[in-house]
C-alpha cells in the first residue's frame, strides 16, 4: 500500500520520511488513491520552507533559519520571475549584493551571455575580413590595384611586354650577347612587385614587398638570385599615341640602366606593365 505525506499529501512508495517534497517527517497510509490529475498537478509544483524573518529559503523544514536563526519557517510554493532573476544576476555581476538567493545553476550566468556576445562579434569581424569589407592583415583579400593592368589608350600591355623583350634582345644581339627568353614565373613575380609599387603610389596604405611571395612565384627559375628593376613612364606627356612596338622601344630607352642590363649574362626575363589612374605607366622587369 502506498504512503503519503501528512502535510502536503504527496504519495510515496514506502514509509520512509522525510517527505521529498516538503520535508515533513510523518507519513500516513493512503486510504483513497489520488486522482491521476492531482498526482500530475502536485508533482509539477515545487515547495520550499521560507524564513518568516529574512525570507531565506530551505529545501526542508529544518529550523532554525541558517541565515538569521529564526525558529519559524513557512511552507510556500515556489515560482520564478525570469526577468527579476536575470536582473538580480546582472546586479550581482557588477559587485552589488543580490536581493534574493538565486542559484547560478538555475539561470544563465550573465558573464556567459557576455562571452557568447564577444564570440559572435569576433566571428562577425572575421567574416567581414574574409569578404574584404574591413581589412584584416593575413585574412582579408588584397584590395583592387588602382589603374589598369591590361591596357591604356588603346595599347594592349601583353603586346607591349612582348615587344619590350624583343627590343632588349635586339640591343643585346648588336653587342654579341645571347637573347633573353620570356618566362611565366618571372612575369608573375614582376606583376606582384609592380602592383605593390602602384598601391604605394595611389593609396593611403603602405604595401611592402613580401620576399617569400616573390620567391614562391619565381619557383626554381632563379635559384642563383635575380635582378629586379621598377621605373615609370608618363604616357600622357608623349606628343603622339605610339604603337605597342614604339612604346616598347621608348620604355627600353627611357631606363638609364639599360646598357648595363643589356650586357648582363642573364638568360630569362619577366616583364609587367601597369597604368596608374593618372596615365603614368609603371614597368617592372626581373631577369635571372
Amino acid at each position: 500500500m502506498k504512503w503519503r505525506c501528512e502535510h502536503c499529501g504527496k504519495p510515496h512508495e514506502r514509509n520512509d520520511p522525510p517527505c521529498d517534497n516538503c520535508g515533513h517527517s510523518e507519513f500516513e497510509k493512503a486510504v483513497v488513491p489520488m486522482a491521476p490529475e492531482a498526482d500530475d498537478e502536485e508533482a509539477s509544483k515545487t515547495y520550499a520552507w521560507i524564513c518568516t524573518e529574512c525570507g531565506n529559503d530551505h529545501p526542508k523544514h529544518t529550523p532554525p533559519c541558517d541565515r538569521c536563526g529564526n525558529a519559524t519557517l513557512e511552507r510556500r510554493e515556489l515560482s520564478y520571475d525570469e526577468d527579476e532573476i536575470v536582473s538580480e544576476m546582472l546586479e550581482d555581476s557588477s559587485g552589488r549584493t543580490p536581493s534574493a538567493d538565486v542559484s547560478y545553476l538555475e539561470v544563465l550566468d550573465a558573464k556567459l551571455v557576455l562571452l557568447f556576445l564577444g564570440v559572435a562579434a569576433l566571428v562577425a569581424y572575421l567574416a567581414l575580413g574574409f569578404l574584404g569589407i574591413v581589412q584584416i592583415p593575413g585574412i582579408s583579400p588584397a584590395p583592387p590595384v588602382p589603374g589598369n593592368a591590361t591596357a591604356a589608350d588603346g595599347l594592349v600591355f601583353a603586346d607591349v611586354e612582348s615587344a619590350y623583350v624583343d627590343e632588349l634582345n635586339a640591343r643585346r644581339s648588336a653587342d654579341g650577347f645571347a637573347n633573353l627568353t620570356a618566362d611565366g614565373n618571372l612575369a608573375s613575380a614582376a606583376t606582384y612587385i609592380n602592383q605593390q609599387v602602384v598601391r604605394a603610389q595611389y593609396t593611403d596604405e603602405s604595401p611592402t614587398i613580401d620576399e617569400s611571395e616573390v620567391g614562391s612565384r619565381l619557383g626554381d627559375a632563379c635559384a642563383d638570385g635575380y635582378a629586379p628593376a621598377t621605373y615609370s613612364y608618363d604616357l600622357d606627356r608623349a606628343s603622339d599615341t605610339p604603337t605597342e612596338r614604339e612604346l616598347a622601344r621608348r620604355l627600353a630607352a627611357s631606363y638609364d640602366q639599360t646598357r648595363s642590363f643589356e650586357e648582363a649574362p642573364e638568360a630569362v626575363i619577366g616583364v609587367d606593365l601597369h597604368a596608374g589612374p593618372d596615365g603614368v605607366l609603371y614597368v617592372t622587369r626581373i631577369v635571372c
